[in-house]
This record gives C-alpha cells, structure tokens and sequence, in this order.
C-alpha cells in the first residue's frame, strides 16, 4: 500500500501538494513526523527496538513511538493511529498540543509527551511489522544505548530535553 504525506511550507500551511510516503521531499518545504514519548510512574521513558526489516535504523532502539503523519491526517491523529498499531496503546490526543515542534531542513516533527502512565510491557502489544521489542530505561541507560550505537542517533541533549519537559511543562514560565 502507497502512503501518501501532505506538504507544508515555512508557516505550516499546507500547500495542498502531496508526495509517497518515501519521495524527497522539494527544497523549501516540509512533511509533518510525530513522536511520542511515554514516561511511566518511575520517570522512564517507553523505548521500542526497531524490527531487523526496517529500512533505517534497523534492529536499533527508539522512542516510545515515531512516524509519518499521513495525508489528511493532523498530528493527534497521526499519533493515535502510530501509537495504537506499534503497541496497542489507546491514547486520545485530539486536545493536545504538541509538548515541543521542532522544523528541520525538511521536517517538521510534533513532540508528544505522556507523563506518569501507569503501564506494563505485558499490556503491550507489538506490532510484528515494526516493533521488535520494549522496554522502560532511565535517562541514563539511553544515553548509554546511544553511546554504543544501539539507540537511533538522536543528539543527547535532544533526549536529555525530552526527559526535562516530561516534568516542566513550561520552558519559558518566567514567574
């Protein structure tokens, strides 16, 4: 099946052009990406490992969820549908907005966090096709995947930010 992504520009508008899935996205505009990071009641975070047949990044550990946000789809809905078919989580963000958003050369990603999820890895349910595994691990534990190369290679500050706003909602409360 052929998966389609809308184009966006510089403002998030969508220009109402849209490309597969895997296409190159044109100089000067973006596609919309989700993630979701959940933390449970300890502090750490949900991580999944890719499956060995994924094209990038195979066989290496991740966030709680990523993906594409489909064509006519928001970034709530987006990150309902990603996080119900990876792990079997119902979630309803329809009234949240992203924790972080961050524009790339040619990305824009939404940042979802859930904090204090009361939830176990035997509740889970792992979409074959994408998700090897599962597990909870602290700040510093993937930092450490990281470092050996067994964790997608996001920059450490990038995670180390996550960590920060599962518990500060509000980087520039100025009281």
């Amino acid at each position: 099946m052929i998966e389609y992504v809308d184009l966006y520009d510089n403002f998030r508008n969508k220009t109402g052009d849209i490309i597969e899935r895997r296409q190159r996205v044109p100089n000067g505009l973006y596609r919309l990406i989700i993630h979701v990071c959940i933390f449970d009641t300890k502090g750490k975070m949900l991580i999944q490992q890719r499956t060995s047949n994924k094209s990038s990044w195979a066989n290496m550990w991740d966030l709680t969820i990523s993906g594409a946000v489909s064509s006519g789809e928001t970034s709530q809905i987006a990150a309902n549908r990603e996080l119900f078919e990876e792990l079997g989580i119902e979630y309803d963000f329809s009234k949240d907005y992203p924790n972080l958003s961050v524009k790339t050369k040619f990305r824009i990603d939404d940042i979802f966090i859930i904090n204090n999820m009361k939830l176990g890895l035997d509740s889970l349910i792992l979409q074959k096709e994408e998700v090897k595994d599962a597990s909870f691990k602290t700040l510093d534990e993937i930092l450490s995947l990281i470092d050996k190369k067994e964790f997608v290679p996001y920059q450490k500050d990038y995670i180390k930010l996550l960590f920060y706003l599962k518990d500060n909602n509000n980087l520039f409360d100025m009281r």
